[in-house]
């Protein structure tokens, strides 16, 4: 997929129908190849008693190659439209939303089409690897100002390949990542932090989506501008079809159900996936609904009934004190029945 922060969802939709605690290594580097950076905190000198220096779960060299060759098989596959090849490089929550904007490449417009295949880089890269386990988080500046964080696997669910899986856009600077002996922290997804454990936030922000935050969402904090953009969403449902027909978000599985939780010096990062199906319903015999132009990539028919399933991922940062901040959150529209 194109690696801009774009718009939010649900914006351009408006208007039409756990891992246990480990070691991870926070490292820079400008550019491919590029040696670590003056970031990269300094090595303890050696002792005669000293353990030996803690490794991650790859080398900074090889988090660098595989965000190079991921780097450079998406952008063939955004330039030849080919979800096949994606799927060597991508996989999880990431996936189903990059091959859902393949699936629905006609609906955008000329000028996005063209900006589509337009190629991209990865540059002031920061790695948080951990000293076991078999994933790495990345922070990256692509196209010269969109600020991603990112995650990486290699598991089962990734065919034993280095994939990525997590692809996030927040708008502002994430708190540092808490070390130990120069290697920053995780922390196991079933531990709660403050108000909420990070294997919660999904339903949390679900919950934003389905109730309005009266349940589990009522834990995060809706002052900043993506609880906003969602409590709005929840608001506005069905405003489109009007007293004809209700419309309703319902919780729904995660293509990956995978949580990633990095510890900082005052609470948790969450990396956690996003599911949910968006529901319409006439109210009165003989109405239809007229699926709009992302719908009818998978079902154009119009019928009393729409169920629209949405796969994504949220970044939340979980304090000590206070409560949890979203601090970014994708979805992409995966199907249409």
């Amino acid at each position: 997929m194109p690696h801009t922060a774009g718009p939010h969802p649900y914006a351009a939709r408006a208007a039409a129908a756990a891992v246990g605690l480990a070691t991870v290594l926070s490292l820079a580097a400008c550019a491919s190849g590029a040696s670590p950076s003056d970031h990269v905190p300094a090595p303890h000198p050696p002792t005669a008693t000293a353990n030996p220096t803690p490794q991650g779960v790859v080398t900074l060299s090889q988090a660098n190659k595989i965000l190079d060759t991921y780097q450079d098989v998406n952008n063939r596959a955004n330039a030849t439209l080919d979800p096949k090849l994606l799927a060597t490089v991508e996989a999880g929550q990431l996936y189903a939303r990059s091959k859902a904007e393949l699936e629905q490449f006609e609906t955008l417009s000329e000028k996005e089409q063209k900006d589509y295949g337009k190629p991209f880089t990865f540059t002031d890269r920061t790695f948080y690897l951990p000293a076991g386990g078999n994933w790495f988080a990345a922070q990256a500046t692509t196209t010269g100002k969109n600020h991603t964080v990112m995650v990486f696997e290699k598991s089962s669910d990734t065919d034993n390949r280095w994939k990525k899986v997590v692809s996030l856009f927040p708008a502002k600077a994430l708190p540092p990542v808490q070390t130990r002996d120069g290697l920053a922290i995780t922390t196991p997804a079933a531990t709660t932090v403050g108000k909420l454990a990070p294997d919660g936030v999904t339903a949390a922000v679900e919950d934003l989506f389905a109730t309005g935050g009266t349940r589990q969402g009522a834990a995060l904090d809706r002052t900043n501008e993506n609880a906003k953009r969602i409590l709005k969403t929840y608001k506005d449902r069905g405003k489109n079809l009007g007293p004809r027909a209700k419309v309703s978000f319902f919780p729904t599985a995660p293509v990956h159900e995978r949580v990633y939780a990095l510890r900082t010096p005052d609470g948790v990062l969450a990396i956690a996936p996003l599911a949910h199906t968006e529901e319409s319903v006439v109210l009165h015999p003989g109405l239809q609904i007229t699926p709009g132009k992302v719908g009818s990539i998978y079902n154009k028919a119009p019928r009393p009934v729409t169920v629209d399933a949405f796969q994504g991922e949220a970044l939340v940062l979980l304090p000590e004190k206070g409560k949890p901040e979203i601090l970014d959150y994708r979805y992409a529209q995966t199907d249409s029945r």
